[in-house]
């Protein structure tokens, strides 16, 4: 088993009960275009994984809830030397996929892996916002609905969604200046509120032929 890399801000459930609640996640980097990122909400962490690929397109996947406050189970619940594992599995088959390897997925197809789909599609059609539109994505929709499986990405939750991200917006709204600097985005919901919709039709009936 590879060595875990250590990072004492996020390692530990007690390290992060001090962290302040933000959209951007707490990175780690683990190697070279790799990162396991610490996100914490208000009633707990979550886990996300960003590669870069050899364009220089990052690209994100949920992996799950942190063991906050809940024991690690290694399903849904991750520790982070297990969240960190989990992480190192989809480096792989993104490095595989790198190499013009195609790499089927045995596993429900999610709403992160649609959103996916839409943004190398994006890209393929030389998008011209890709930079903004991958930032907006790693911060408002993987973290939250990111491991949902498509089948399951009914209207009332992508409305729920929604007004989870506008309330969040209108809270932070004062800082707004101040997010820019930092390059937070500030319009996300807004900008990435049709993407997950106008994949589900498209990427559901690619994969089903």
């Amino acid at each position: 088993m590879a060595r875990t890399v250590r990072n004492p801000k996020i390692d530990t459930r007690t390290a992060r009960a001090r962290l302040f609640e933000r959209r951007e996640p707490y990175w780690t980097v683990i190697s070279e275009g790799c990162a396991l990122g610490y996100r914490r909400g208000a009633k707990g962490g979550t886990w996300i994984a960003r590669f870069r690929g050899e364009n220089g397109r990052q690209h994100y996947e949920a992996l799950g809830a942190a063991d906050d406050t809940r024991d690690p189970d290694g399903l849904t619940v991750f520790s982070f030397p297990q969240a960190q594992a989990r992480a190192c599995d989809w480096f792989k088959v993104k490095t595989t996929e790198q190499a013009g390897d195609f790499i089927p997925l045995d596993r429900p197809y999610t709403v992160a892996d649609a959103v996916e789909d839409y943004l190398a599609d994006y890209n393929r059609r030389s998008g011209k916002a890709t930079d903004r539109a991958e930032a907006a994505v790693g911060a408002w929709i993987l973290p939250d609905i990111g491991s949902i499986p498509l089948s399951k990405l009914t209207k009332r939750r992508i409305q729920e969604w929604h007004q989870r991200s506008r309330k969040y917006r209108r809270a932070f709204e004062p800082g707004r200046a101040k997010r820019r600097s930092t390059g937070q985005p500030t319009q996300a919901p807004k900008a990435c509120a049709a993407a997950v919709p106008q994949q589900i039709g498209s990427s559901q009936s690619s994969k089903l032929r």
